[in-house]
């Protein structure tokens, strides 16, 4: 970045950019959280959490490299095509997997309006590529839609826009930018003079 334009950058941090998230959404905005970003649910204090960890010596830490490692695969997830987030997809669909993030859904995320909408199935979900313990996968939520005050909340831990891939999931890109702006119908949705 040319020096003149470096005042212009701004910085992510947990403290001062993830308030101003959550306020966004709590007062009716869409977030759509893909690949990496898609830890942010639980910095919004939705009850997801990292479903790749394991309790060594009575302390949660991640998955290390000799039991789990998957760069760059192509995986097989299942997906609840009754959410509008997965509208026109089948019941699986291939996604693109760089280690990415796969979630856990805390007890209670249900009655939080946290609902899984594709997760891993089985123990083999491998479909092109490697994968180095795989079955830790399974039961992993690879992505999930969340309420949060008036808002909405989209968690997708795949790669859905990497390269040619998004030929198959790109509708999970477009569902939630049009579900995320929706309302019900019969509502009348007010315009502030911000928005015009």
């Amino acid at each position: 970045i040319p020096e003149e334009y470096r005042s212009h950058l701004g910085r992510v941090t947990l403290k001062a950019t993830v308030p101003k998230l959550k306020e966004f959404a709590e007062a009716g905005g869409a977030i759509v959280a893909f690949g990496g970003s898609a830890v942010l649910g639980h910095h919004l204090g939705l009850p997801v959490s990292d479903h790749l960890v394991e309790i060594h010596n009575g302390v949660e830490r991640s998955l290390p490299r000799d039991k789990y490692y998957i760069p760059g695969s192509i995986l097989q997830v299942a997906v609840d095509n009754t959410s509008p987030l997965a509208y026109g997809f089948e019941r699986t669909v291939d996604v693109m997997f760089d280690n990415s993030p796969v979630l856990h859904l805390g007890p209670g995320a249900a009655m939080n309006g946290v609902r899984p909408v594709a997760w891993f199935a089985g123990k083999q979900s491998l479909r092109s590529g490697w994968a180095w313990g795989q079955q830790y996968l399974q039961d992993g939520v690879a992505a999930a839609e969340a309420k949060l005050g008036r808002g909405k909340v989209f968690l997708l831990g795949p790669q859905i826009t990497f390269r040619a891939q998004p030929h198959g999931t790109f509708k999970f890109l477009f569902n939630s930018i049009y579900y995320g702006t929706s309302t019900q119908a019969g509502t009348a949705q007010t315009t502030t003079a911000a928005q015009q």
